[in-house]
């Protein structure tokens, strides 16, 4: 049997990476992973990661979420050489606004809109470059990466949380659609604090929460190092490890019947779960098939 060809975005570092890493090397399934950076002078540690799997079951790619060109080739690469792309993993997104609304300095109101291009736009485009094939293949699996700031959303960290909502509104709208009409299943992968780099720098004993906010107003600052201290530290402090949510995803790639949404631990799932009366999401479906 041929392998599963996928396609994951973000793959420089963190979950990208370690998602990449793990259907390629670990898991007992049989994949073929294409695993794209924005820019290529950023795969060493991916290469180095991918060991003796690199250029056999793990492909490194370079594409750019927000130039529909570079999508276009690599996807056009894959189905050219697989005849079929079964999997698309939208993990690339950036967390680069903060305290939007406080800073002293007044923040741009294109650095939001540059976050919501990859956050957003960006899994949006990839998805529409790979629909023709799943549609004509009537088979897919698009998983879309949020956040659980995707379902309650975290203070400070206000278009980061715009974003992640974005992107869960536009599975949510797609999932019942292409699943009924073209066999294609969506689903969200919504991980709690996952050690990546950014993570690391902000758990670093020397890290100072002026750091983020010591340019804003001084009302702002207060609340900010409260917030800190009392809540954020610690949550941050309960987090998982990249390879644990490429279990997950893994997960959902191989269920016959996936979610529509999946958190990472068992706290997500509680929040989730407080704000949501199915957090599955499966109650979607149920109500689209109401109308058939």
């Amino acid at each position: 049997m041929a392998p599963m060809v996928v396609l994951i975005t973000g793959c420089s570092s963190g979950m990208g990476l370690a998602e990449a890493v793990y259907l390629a090397t670990t898991s007992k399934h049989d994949f073929k992973v294409y695993a794209t950076v924005i820019d290529l002078d950023q795969r060493e540690h991916l290469e180095r990661a991918a060991g003796d799997s690199l250029n056999k079951k793990l492909f490194i790619r370079k594409l750019d979420v927000t130039k529909e060109d570079t999508i276009t080739s690599v996807v056009d690469e894959i189905v050219r050489e697989n005849k079929k792309l079964d999997v698309v993993v939208n993990n690339a997104g950036i967390l680069d606004q903060i305290g939007f609304f406080f800073n002293k300095t007044r923040s741009s109101v294109d650095d939001a809109r540059a976050m919501m291009e990859v956050n957003v736009l960006g899994p949006a485009r990839v998805i529409h470059a790979v629909l023709p094939t799943m549609k004509k293949q009537k088979f897919g699996r698009i998983i879309n990466t949020t956040s659980g700031t995707g379902i309650e959303a975290t203070p400070f960290l206000e278009f980061y949380s715009a974003s992640k909502f974005a992107l869960e509104g536009l599975s949510e709208s797609l999932a019942p659609v292409l699943r009924k009409g073209y066999n294609i299943r969506v689903s969200i992968l919504e991980p709690s604090a996952v050690l990546t780099p950014l993570l690391e720098k902000a758990m670093n004993p020397d890290f100072k929460p002026d750091y983020v906010c010591g340019t804003w107003e001084e009302e702002a600052q207060e609340l900010y190092k409260n917030y800190w201290e009392k809540d954020l530290k610690s949550a941050l402090g309960v987090y998982i490890q990249p390879e644990e949510v490429a279990q997950i995803l893994e997960e959902i790639i191989l269920c016959d019947d996936p979610h529509l949404r999946y958190q990472t631990n068992a706290t997500l799932k509680k929040t989730v779960a407080a704000k949501m009366v199915d957090p599955t999401g499966d109650s979607v479906f149920k109500v689209f098939q109401a109308f058939q």
